[in-house]
């Protein structure tokens, strides 16, 4: 069984919702209240085998019962008893490869079937089979919503453990029917055992029984024989969930949570090589990192069996084990709920900071040198106001030219979106296409690099300390060689204490602009420029932090403002 979309109206905080589900592997992403668990929550509600769902008021959108919830899940791949005529093959539509549903298939489309869950002011449930051509439907069982195989396992996992109706277990024995035949027997030996027993072990239960025989006897109830204690086939649901799995003799439920959400999704798994649908909310809840990547590696692996399956979570180390092809973000804005596909544009940054998809803004830095740059200025203005994290900002490497794209692709997402980026070399997209989209453009003036500008603005003991900086890192002959021939001069002529260069007749713009360049293009071993590493960009930005007074009304500082107030606002 496979969810080709979903509609929901009016079910808690989601007014409307319409969601074609590309692919079989969908994890959904978001900030908190952005309705991912209720999604969750409809396509449970609509397949799971469940006849008495307890609805109140304020499942409904806004609390407004005046108009009914109705959640509609589209399903393909169908059992081939459910397609017959007999069933709902007559109430069947088509699912086209282009995503799109025909009320009456054609001879390419998958058969499908729209199951509706309906709830109006009376809180009463109804599930039917709908179709356009066919206003009246019919109503789907609960037994015939159980062949569909849906399974939701977040933090209510001990049911899935016994040979309950619904449970994955029960699914996972070969025949339900002949189980819960062999359930009722194990009950009937259970209650012949107890009748066994010692008759001094049930005394204290057996002067209880007399006791209600006799009270009740003055009141006029006659008992068939006497009074005495047994066990109640029912009461004690043997058949419906009374027995459960063991690990020896201790209960599996007795387990801890991890072990049961891995033995959970395992037996789920297995299940789904004939059909089926896993919901899994918070995938990493209870796992620690080395089994939350083992049990996602696993799950993806198909072993030639293709299986449906839908989670959410809010952990990096979930996404950095995740294909972009196999994340949702999903967004609500007055109750209207979108589920936007992630970009393959922005794979590079799942890899390296899968954080920032878990933010609410995302400074896009074009380079190691931004990303440096950024990290200090966040831990000095973090002393005296508002951190990255408390503002909901994280930093990603948007990779040098790619650097405009990625920015564009999180504004598609719905992010707030700013991008650092020299602007020696032009945007693609530019810089008007990107601000349409709503990303903050930070650049600096002249066409300058980030060292460039550094160079230019610092107070000329502040170059000297950039010029330092690089030769405790590379060697001051390399740093000399690489400045000297920016300045078309011998290495000589550039000897000695960086103070004293500019008091040998050499002008003084040119030697700034002469640092700035080799900064930006002396190639160092495999890689260019002096401060393309995160930890020598952030010793580059202490320098500048330390002549900041001096720098305020400059390029440079003003631009460390206007990052600084984007960064915190509604921070």
């Amino acid at each position: 069984m496979r969810i080709r979309c979903l509609e929901i109206e009016r079910f808690r905080g989601i007014k409307k919702l319409a969601w074609n589900i590309g692919g079989d592997f969908v994890c959904l992403i978001g900030p908190g209240d952005s309705t991912k668990t209720t999604i969750l929550d409809a396509i449970e509600f609509v397949l799971s085998p469940r006849w008495n769902i307890p609805f109140d008021d304020t499942d409904f959108y806004d609390a407004q019962t005046t108009d009914p919830i109705r959640i509609v899940v589209t399903v393909g791949d169908l059992p081939e008893e459910l397609k017959s005529d007999a069933k709902y093959g007559y109430l069947a539509r088509g699912w086209s490869a282009a995503g799109e549903l025909h009320d009456e298939p054609s001879a390419d489309d998958e058969v499908v079937i729209s199951i509706e869950l309906r709830v109006d002011s009376s809180l009463e449930p109804s599930w039917m089979v709908v179709n356009n051509r066919n206003a009246d439907g019919k109503i789907i069982s609960v037994k015939d919503r159980e062949k569909l195989g849906c399974a939701r396992l977040g933090d209510f996992l001990d049911r899935h453990f016994s040979w309950g109706r619904g449970s994955i277990l029960a699914r996972f024995s070969d025949e339900l029917e002949s189980s819960s035949a062999f359930l009722a027997g194990v009950g009937r030996a259970a209650k012949a055992a107890l009748a066994d027993l010692d008759q001094e072990t049930l005394k204290p239960l057996s002067k209880t029984a007399e006791r209600a025989h006799l009270v009740g006897a003055e009141f006029g109830v006659a008992a068939r024989s006497c009074y005495r204690p047994h066990l109640d086939m029912q009461a004690i649901s043997v058949g419906i969930g009374g027995m459960c799995l063991h690990d020896g003799e201790i209960p599996l439920r007795r387990a801890g949570l991890g072990t049961r959400r891995l033995l959970a999704i395992a037996m789920q798994r297995e299940v789904a090589k004939t059909n089926g649908l896993t919901l899994i909310d918070e995938v990493e809840h209870g796992l620690e990192p080395h089994r939350i990547r083992h049990l996602l590696r696993v799950m993806r692996d198909t072993d030639g069996v293709k299986r449906h399956v839908l989670m959410t979570t809010h952990a990096p180390v979930v996404l950095g084990e995740l294909k972009a092809s196999e994340l949702c973000v999903v967004r609500s804005t007055e109750g209207i709920t979108s589920v936007l596909p992630v970009d393959s544009a922005l794979q590079s940054i799942i890899l390296k900071a899968s954080e920032a998809f878990l933010a609410r803004k995302v400074l896009i830095c074009e380079g190691r040198t931004e990303l440096g740059f950024c990290r200090r200025l966040d831990q000095w203005w973090t002393e005296n106001g508002p951190s990255f994290g408390l503002s909901g900002v994280a930093l990603a490497d948007g990779g040098g030219t790619d650097t405009p794209c990625v920015a564009l692709a999180f504004a598609g997402l719905g992010y707030e979106v700013a991008l650092l980026a020299d602007s020696d070399q032009p945007l693609k997209p530019n810089r008007t296409a990107l601000e349409a989209a709503g990303v903050a453009v930070f650049q600096w003036n002249d066409g300058a690099a980030i060292e460039e500008r550094i160079a230019l603005d610092l107070p000329w003991q502040g170059v000297v300390d950039v010029v330092l900086l690089a030769m405790d890192h590379w060697g001051e002959q390399a740093v000399q060689d690489a400045v000297s021939d920016k300045m078309s001069v011998s290495s000589a002529e550039l000897a000695g204490n960086p103070a004293e260069w500019h008091c040998r007749g050499f002008d003084e713009s040119k030697l700034r602009c002469a640092v700035g360049k080799a900064a930006k293009t002396h190639k160092v071993g495999n890689r260019k420029g002096w401060f393309k590493r995160v930890d020598i960009a952030e010793e580059l930005t202490d320098i500048v932090i330390r002549n900041y007074n001096a720098i305020r009304e400059k390029d440079l500082g003003v631009k460390i403002e206007a990052l600084r107030l984007w960064a915190h606002r509604n921070g």
